[in-house]
């Protein structure tokens, strides 16, 4: 009973999958993860929303709608204005928890107008995508598929069969039928949940993050003399992308009597494990940066390059006078890895020390995605071993089988 169950669930489950497969791909819909409440309430933190992508010629005000941006991630949004014809349109945005509307509009041919949402369920799915737990369900399901097919006993007949029944099979060379959870219904659901579980572990859409660009905060880390003013976007920090950086600003301000007389020192760490590969760049402004520009005096701190994280505290820019100074910390995963990384920018000078950090930094969960995964071979190759122990156990039961009649 129990088996049969987790059978149907792993079949339920793979079917749940080759829709996503069939939404995707023949109607356009793929799914996203909203990590921030920039739109809410509408869409709140944590929702899983699906999207269908559609010409621009069809954007109408009032939308919701997702837009890729080249070198950044997608921004999601509800449209206020929509200009042009033929294919292209600009469109302008602002999400329903901002005050203010997206900065520059979007030129755009197709977007993805959001169709529903449900909340939580994100959060769900990010667990889901663990390796650890990925790596359990595949070999899980494995296992139960093997049970399925494994053969029984074929000499064991059901209590009530005739002689002439048992007779006609032994000479035909059939093996003997068993009733229970081994029959016909168990074998045909445990076919299903292989096929189902083998081709969404291969195909699944993944689904994607929405852009945290709506998500960055301002924090203010007061001491008796320095002020830090830390400005990034925590989430994007929690979950960067391949390839696409990630900034980070520090204001460091001096409020103090003598100030012109004093060192100011500023140095930043990054503690955690190897394994992430954070690229780190930083440099500083005279003036506060806007969209990773300088417009004062820029001064390059540090040089793209991994982080180490057994060196602790790197000095960066040591200065004298009351002059603030603002520093840009740019973070980049260079390929897939996993592990987990803080950064702590800290200011010393007039006898005290100041900190200030944007939280953990680590890599976004993979979901499924574009071609074949570990999870996917994983998968796949326990299926194999599985059902083809399964059949040479059933192969070397028929040849019993023959040998005793």
């Amino acid at each position: 009973m129990i088996g049969g169950a987790l059978l149907n669930l792993a079949a339920l489950g793979g079917l749940v999958c080759i829709v996503l497969v069939v939404l995707s791909t023949v109607f356009h819909v793929s799914l996203i993860m909203f990590k921030t409440g920039s739109m809410s309430p509408t869409i709140p933190a944590g929702s899983l929303a699906a999207v269908r992508e559609i010409p621009a010629s069809e954007i109408e005000i009032g939308d919701v709608v997702t837009v890729d941006r080249p070198g950044d991630l997608p921004v999601t949004h509800r449209v206020t204005s929509v200009s042009g014809e033929g294919e292209t349109r600009t469109i302008t945005m602002k999400g329903d928890a901002n005050e203010a509307p997206d900065p520059s509009p979007y030129t755009v041919t197709e977007v993805r107008r959001v169709l529903a949402s449900v909340p939580g369920l994100a959060y769900t799915v990010v667990w889901f995508s663990n390796p650890w737990v990925l790596g359990t369900l595949t070999i899980g399901a494995s296992v139960l598929v093997t049970w399925a097919f494994w053969p029984r006993n074929p000499r064991r007949w059901p209590q009530g069969a005739s002689g002439e029944d048992a007779a006609g099979a032994a000479a035909r060379d059939e093996p003997a039928p068993v009733r229970g959870r081994h029959g016909a219904g168990a074998r045909i659901g445990s076919g299903a949940a292989a096929v189902a579980v083998g081709f969404a572990l291969a195909v699944a859409p993944a689904p994607r993050a929405e852009a945290q660009g709506a998500g960055v905060e301002e924090q203010i880390v007061r001491g008796e003399h320095l002020t830090l003013t830390s400005i990034g976007d925590p989430a994007e920090m929690r979950a960067m992308r391949v390839g696409i950086p990630v900034h980070w600003q520090v204001g460091v301000g001096i409020r103090a009597a003598g100030a012109k007389e004093a060192s100011v020192d500023v140095a930043l760490n990054a503690a955690g494990s190897h394994e992430l590969g954070l690229n780190v760049d930083v440099r500083a402004c005279t003036q506060r940066w806007v969209d990773a520009r300088c417009a004062g005096d820029e001064q390059l701190l540090r040089a793209s390059a991994p982080a180490d994280p057994d060196t602790g505290f790197e000095s960066l820019l040591a200065w004298k006078g009351g002059a603030e100074r603002w520093f840009l910390i740019t973070a980049e995963i260079p390929e897939p890895a996993s592990g987990v990384v803080e950064l702590t920018l800290r200011a010393t000078g007039f006898g005290e020390e100041v900190t200030s950090g944007p939280g953990e930094v680590h890599g976004l969960p993979t979901t499924g995605g574009a071609g074949i995964g570990p999870a996917a071979l994983l998968g796949a190759g326990a299926l194999a071993v599985g059902l083809s122990a399964a059949g040479a156990a059933r192969a070397m039961a028929r040849r019993r089988v023959r040998s005793v009649s």
